[in-house]
């Protein structure tokens, strides 16, 4: 998996200077097929949407800009006060980052998740920094951090 989080990276930094049209989807096909031969799994790029499928099945995405629709990430509801700046979905866990954020909207949403969380339950909150988390019934962790204007919401499924 560390060989994919490589070739990943280099391959976002190729397509943040990259451009867009017939040169861009032709680059998107010559990344595709030098990162399958590189044994990585099967990648798909779709503008600024990349996945990985690996060899055990596993599939990780990242880059989306809306709200996932997996069934993990159903289990907290949609916060709708900024902008996605990037989502990162596997098969045991959700990130997903926003940009343009409210401290007092993230205060409002942990107070409705919050409910629903009813072990471990971790809330560190000062000035322009807050990091809270806790588990619910069925093992599932959710944690918010936010600090600048930006929060990270990660969902992450009971370890077995």
């Amino acid at each position: 998996m560390n060989k994919i989080l490589v070739c990943l990276l280099a391959f976002v930094l190729l397509f943040s200077f990259t451009g867009c049209g017939a040169k861009g989807k032709l680059e998107e096909k010559i990344s595709e097929k030098v990162f399958e031969g590189a044994g990585g799994g099967d990648l798909d790029i779709d503008g600024d949407k990349i996945t990985i499928r690996g060899d055990n099945g596993e599939t990780v995405t990242f880059g989306d800009n809306k709200w996932p629709t997996s069934e993990l990430a159903s289990i907290i509801p949609e916060f709708k006060d900024g902008t996605i700046n990037g989502v990162m979905e596997s098969a045991d866990s959700v990130a997903i980052t926003l940009e343009s954020v409210k401290e007092e909207d993230v205060l409002l949403y942990w107070e409705t998740i919050k409910k629903n969380l009813l072990k471990d339950v971790y809330e560190m909150i000062v000035t322009d920094f807050i990091t809270v988390s806790g588990y619910d019934g069925e093992g599932i962790n959710v944690s918010l951090v936010y600090m600048s204007e930006v929060l990270t919401i990660t969902v992450t499924a009971r370890q077995q």
